[in-house]
């Protein structure tokens, strides 16, 4: 894992959020970093992590760093929100899904940010409670290509990074 990629990658995310900050990498978990940026409005915190592989469909020419996140605004009510930034742009109305430990959840594309896609929100804790009891995940997209990349993530440290999560934007 790079840690200055994930720092892209947090640029990215808050960057499509119109937020200007500065984070700080708070914690190192396995596979999953602990960030938090400090806010006029309060405190902004996410753990974030890289595929650890991923398959495609059909060969593919590029494609940019892809992350899984979860995210914290208590200032703004938002409590461990997961999203994914994939990489490339998702194919318009596409279905995203996570699969953990054999359980499918489901996931939201905008086109006005191509490449993130959502938990639903009614899936949200279960996700995340089946994250913290398992090893790995996939999450399975599609591009505009119409390319369907399967990216697996370990969930070592996991847990821990969401504790710290919690303690720093409970």
């Amino acid at each position: 894992m790079k840690p200055p990629i994930l720092t892209l990658a947090a640029a990215a995310l808050i960057g499509g959020c119109a937020i200007a900050f500065a984070q700080t990498n708070v914690g190192t978990f396995k596979q999953w970093n602990v960030f938090v940026s400090n806010e006029a409005d309060g405190k902004l915190c996410f753990i974030a992590s890289q595929p650890t592989d991923s398959k495609y469909s059909q060969s593919v020419r590029g494609r940019d760093p892809a992350f899984f996140m979860i995210t914290s605004i208590p200032a703004k009510d938002i409590h461990d929100e997961a999203s994914t930034i994939i990489g490339y742009p998702f194919a318009p109305n596409s279905e995203v899904t996570v699969e953990v430990d054999g359980k499918k959840f489901k996931m939201f594309t905008s086109e006005s940010q191509g490449d993130t896609a959502w938990a639903v929100a009614e899936q949200q804790a279960a996700m995340i409670a089946a994250m913290k009891a398992a090893t790995k995940m996939t999450v399975q997209g599609q591009s505009k290509r119409g390319t369907t990349a399967t990216d697996t993530y370990s969930l070592l440290g996991v847990t821990a990074a969401l504790d710290k999560l919690a303690a720093e934007c409970p």
